[in-house]
């Protein structure tokens, strides 16, 4: 698995994260707003699953969003620790999420896993989790803007979105749990007017990027 990510890599300078599947622009979405995520056709390039690099800090290398995402929650609670141990703990946790490290050569689902609190995890402590929270929504604006400038695919489409509104869906969430989803929303027309509920965090980045470069 590692191997086969490293390979669509050799021989860039990390600017584009897979081969093109088409050339030219692709045409404006049609409708009100465009739900993406990771297993829909079009649109999975905003998902934090979706595989290519992202690189932060200059030096710190992902195969993924998701990756970028959990290493950097480790990373940065990592600068915040006044535990001298529970800071290198914390930063060579941080490093297999990095690629060619432990965890990027498995699927974004598992590496989610190693990124939450559950038994394939590394549990943070409720003073820990406030620090990450603190940051997370620069983290994530972080990753999404260096997609967007390096990847062809991921621009193209989030340009083709333009006047729409993004949403992440909540999968197999009803409505009153979607409420309180920060990355995940759900879109509903009431009188005509669309209504979007839950945080629906990621979608909203992903449109103040697009929104941004059409002003510039």
């Amino acid at each position: 698995m590692v191997v086969k990510k490293l390979k669509r890599f050799v021989g860039t300078n990390f600017t584009t994260t897979k081969a093109r599947r088409k050339t030219g622009k692709k045409k404006k979405k049609g409708g009100m707003f465009f739900n993406f995520f990771s297993k829909k056709k079009e649109g999975r390039e905003l998902s934090n699953f979706y595989e290519g690099v992202v690189v932060l800090d200059d030096d710190r290398i992902y195969g993924s969003g998701e990756a970028a995402f959990h290493g950097s929650k480790y990373m940065n609670v990592g600068n915040t620790s006044n535990d001298l141990d529970r800071k290198q703990e914390l930063y060579e946790y941080a490093k297999k999420f990095e690629l060619g490290q432990e965890f990027s050569s498995l699927p974004e689902n598992e590496i989610k896993k190693r990124g939450g609190r559950g038994k394939y995890g590394m549990k943070l402590e409720v003073n820990e989790i406030k620090k990450w929270e603190e940051v997370c929504l620069d983290v994530q604006r972080d990753i999404c803007r260096y997609k967007y400038e390096n990847d062809d695919d991921v621009r193209e489409l989030l340009d083709s979105t333009i006047g729409k509104v993004l949403i992440h869906p909540a999968m197999r969430c009803n409505r009153e749990k979607v409420k309180n989803r920060l990355w995940e929303g759900r879109g509903e027309m009431c009188d005509g007017k669309l209504v979007v509920l839950g945080g629906n965090m990621l979608g909203n980045i992903w449109m103040e990027i697009r929104d941004s470069k059409e002003r510039e």
